[in-house]
């Protein structure tokens, strides 16, 4: 750590996702001996479960390291730094302002690439998360059924309902599922999308896919909040209107 080098410490992480060497612990006790080993210069914290009692104990640890967190809640923070990457931040609502550093949305790579390709846009995007921990896919199918519209299906392997929806995707031809694919390729072909108010909104702005949102944590109550002023934001108990929002294709006159 003393070169300049970075490194990846966490509980749980896909090294497909990153060129970095990674270092997996199982807990804070254990991050924190890491860090005695290491003695980094600084240390970038990206992770929820970080409490306020974790930073304090971090900063009576190791004094000298500069302790960066991420946040998009306006949490209480015993750090050096806070950054906020999320749309419409307001440095005031946080306790400590003048330590807050508020930068752009992050866009990866590949959606950059991507955005500049000339493909065809048909069909409805999906993706409400990795896991989708509250297994809102499958309603959002079942409601699209009466359209049978065209749908680009994104999800991972983390879905606790894949095999469901694998089911769901073999009887219903109108479904195209991707399972660890390129989110951005999906957008880019693409008419419009259902996803969550969270990262994949900037991604889809970025991409100008207009979009539905189905606000689905406590964490995505700021984000919802701002894109309500142009976007149609729902909760995951109203999805049952998600069909009187899907645009409709334009018939070609013969």
């Amino acid at each position: 750590m003393e070169n300049g080098n970075f490194l990846i410490i966490c509980k749980e992480c896909d090294e497909k996702l990153t060129k970095l060497p990674i270092i997996r612990i199982k807990d804070e006790a254990e991050f924190f001996e890491k860090l005695k080993e290491l003695k980094p210069k600084e240390i970038i914290v990206d992770n929820y479960n970080f409490s306020y009692e974790h930073e304090k104990e971090f900063k009576e640890l190791f004094p000298d390291i500069k302790l960066i967190v991420f946040d998009d809640t306006y949490e209480k923070h015993f750090c050096d730094e806070i950054i906020n990457h999320n749309l419409g931040v307001k440095k005031e609502k946080y306790e400590n302002p003048e330590i807050v550093r508020i930068i752009k949305p992050l866009i990866r790579n590949e959606f950059k690439k991507t955005k500049k390709k000339k493909l065809k846009k048909e069909g409805i995007f999906i993706s409400l998360g990795g896991s989708d921990a509250k297994g809102l896919t499958l309603k959002v199918l079942k409601t699209l059924k009466p359209l049978k519209p065209k749908v680009n299906l994104y999800i991972t392997r983390a879905n606790k309902n894949l095999d469901k929806i694998k089911k769901f995707a073999f009887l219903n031809r109108w479904v195209n599922l991707h399972i660890d694919k390129d989110v951005a390729k999906g957008m880019a072909k693409s008419e419009f999308g259902i996803i969550t108010p969270s990262v994949i909104s900037y991604e889809a702005i970025f991409m100008d896919l207009p979009f539905i949102a189905i606000k689905t944590a406590e964490n995505q109550k700021e984000v919802a909040k701002y894109l309500k002023r142009k976007y149609k934001v729902i909760n995951e108990n109203e999805i049952n209107k998600i069909p009187r929002f899907i645009p409709r294709r334009k018939k070609r006159s013969s």
